[in-house]
């Protein structure tokens, strides 16, 4: 499979990436609660022989039970939490302090995770302050930045991905997630796919074409002659699915294939 999706800037943050690891303590990997495996689709050897701390972001749009079996899963060899935006800051921040290795007044850590997982979000959180670029479109934070939250530094780093994704399913579901944008698709097998996957979840009976025309009409979106507009009905149908309006869904579930220690 060919890049899905694949800014310039992303290379030169990896590079960048390499040159800070020795300047921090531990990797913060931010993940999609929906998509943990999904949204490790960057090259994790890059973090290797440094402490690894991983945060389920969006928990408040996930399948509950199935985000505790990750927490168990992935908890079973590194330090992990769930978390969302209406959570205490004081969680996150306790859990960043009681878990990162460091041998100075001051924790560092890196925070690193697939575009539009929520870094930037996540670190407006715990500051309490706008200190980060935040939007509904991957791809927000292009350069990385110190951000001082007293005893914690963050260095928070733009939105990695590998630069072909080989497997469909991996696409997809970083797709439903909102980490590649749907207008940047144009493999059509991709998109279906990613229907697919939402349709078990949310128990849908029509196929994808009849579904997004039938979305497209409930909302007004038509062109003249009353045609569904199939354009937009898509982009907008994915746009609330991947922002959890949709219901709250989880689209990983295979926690056998979890074997990052």
């Amino acid at each position: 499979m060919s890049n899905v999706w694949y800014p310039g800037h992303i290379s030169k943050a990896k590079r960048k990436i390499k040159g800070y690891i020795k300047a921090v303590d531990s990797i913060l990997i931010v993940l999609d609660a929906r998509a943990p495996l999904a949204t490790t689709a960057f090259e994790l050897e890059i973090f290797k022989g440094k402490n690894i701390l991983f945060v389920l972001n969006k928990s408040d749009i996930a399948n509950k039970e199935i985000t505790d079996k990750w927490i168990q899963t992935i908890g079973r060899t590194s330090p992990v939490i769930s978390f969302n935006k209406n959570e205490s800051i004081n969680k996150i921040k306790n859990f960043l302090l009681k878990n990162s290795k460091t041998k100075l007044n001051e924790t560092r850590l890196l925070i690193a995770g697939v575009p539009n997982v929520g870094k930037s979000s996540l670190i407006n959180k715990i500051s309490g302050r706008k200190s980060a670029k935040t939007g509904a479109n991957p791809g927000i934070t292009r350069g990385l930045q110190w951000i001082n939250l007293g005893k914690i530094k963050l260095l928070d780093t733009p939105g990695i991905l590998f630069a072909k994704l080989f497997n469909k399913d991996i696409a997809a579901k970083l797709l439903l997630v909102g980490s590649i944008p749907i207008e940047t698709i144009n493999n059509y097998e991709i998109i279906t796919r990613a229907f697919e996957i939402f349709r078990t979840e949310a128990d849908i009976e029509e196929d994808f074409e009849t579904y997004v025309e039938n979305f497209g009409k409930s909302r007004g979106f038509l062109l003249k002659g009353g045609i569904c507009d199939f354009e937009r009905s898509k982009n907008t149908l994915f746009k609330l699915i991947s922002e959890g309006k949709l219901g709250k869904y989880s689209y990983d579930k295979d926690f056998s294939k979890w074997i990052l220690n």
